[in-house]
């Protein structure tokens, strides 16, 4: 739903210092299951045929990118996760070690980057952070359990919902966080119920919250995060929120924002630093992965921004 954005120099110093923290121990897994069946295919991409480990498919393995993955997926398949699974053997080692803390700390994910909604801070020295989900799940595709870019920074809730997802099959396609984003093609409205048309002025409750799609591409994304991660469920709970928003938005048009601007030149240099104050969040697409529920109050903001100018409120 929100982009990770990673600048290419952290993105060379996280992919050099993941490989240098898990290559060894992927190694050392790997030689000890060679001669098992149904790790066949996936030795298969990983030896040449004199028996020797090919450096580019481990390092792929462990920092290749989504399409790189899935190359990985169509030549190795499923191997689901088994008791005493050595893969998760590798992921529980990995998260108990500093890099994993590390990692979090410079892809800094502030926000669940699935649902907008609970941040994901990470304080290495105080044991909190947010959880790993893998965009892939390791219950189906166990070795790629510390593959980089299978790792998504969650929130608790994200991470339960989306659980054993199979993210490889198409009619499950889901945002992936390191590419895909909502942008300003996935918008939340809201919709009266019974024709009560009150909530305009932020007065009544009697309204819905969708989530729309205005591009036919990501309508099966939107559809899956709907039904899987529950987004618009999730939403409908924040209603005295967004409720909020529709009284900001009312109390302080246009003509009272650039009230305020003139007022208060050495709190606000801008039109959008004081709606940002305002409504306690980022209303700039840039910035809604700085605080929860970013997104929706820029939706909800931009949806009700022409009512305080138009709207007769007597009348309603």
């Amino acid at each position: 739903m929100i982009k990770i954005n990673i600048n290419d120099n952290i993105k060379k110093i996280i992919e050099t210092a993941h490989y240098k923290d898990t290559n060894k121990q992927v190694r050392a897994e790997i030689e000890k299951v060679k001669g098992e069946k149904e790790y066949k295919k996936l030795m298969n991409y990983l030896y040449d045929q004199s028996g020797n480990l090919i450096e580019n498919k481990l390092q792929t393995l462990l920092i290749g990118n989504k399409e790189e993955i899935i190359k990985i997926i169509d030549a190795v398949g499923k191997i689901p996760k088994k008791k005493d699974d050595p893969f998760e053997r590798l992921y529980l080692n990995f998260t108990g070690r500093i890099w994993s803390k590390a990692l979090l700390d410079k892809l800094n994910v502030r926000v669940c980057p699935y649902c907008n909604r609970l941040y994901t801070f990470t304080l290495e020295n105080e044991g909190i952070r947010p959880q790993f989900d893998h965009y892939f799940p390791k219950s189906l595709f166990s070795y790629l359990s510390v593959s980089l870019y299978n790792l998504i920074p969650s929130c608790s809730i994200c991470n339960s919902k989306k659980k054993n997802l199979n993210t490889y099959d198409k009619i499950n396609d889901l945002y992936y966080p390191y590419d895909d984003e909502f942008s300003h093609d996935v918008v939340f409205q809201t919709s009266p119920i019974n024709n009560d048309f009150l909530y305009w002025t932020g007065v009544s409750n009697n309204f819905d919250i969708k989530l729309i799609s205005r591009d036919e591409k990501q309508n099966c994304k939107v559809k899956n995060i709907k039904e899987h991660l529950k987004i618009e469920l999730l939403y409908k709970e924040h209603n005295d929120y967004i409720r909020e928003i529709i009284r900001k938005v009312v109390i302080y048009n246009d003509s009272r924002i650039d009230e305020l601007l003139e007022q208060f030149p050495d709190l606000f240099g801008s039109k959008d630093e004081v709606i940002n104050s305002i409504f306690m969040s980022y209303i700039n697409k840039e910035s809604w992965g700085n605080r929860p529920l970013s997104k929706v109050t820029h939706d909800i903001y931009e949806e009700f921004n022409i009512f305080p100018n138009k709207l007769d409120l007597n009348k309603v």
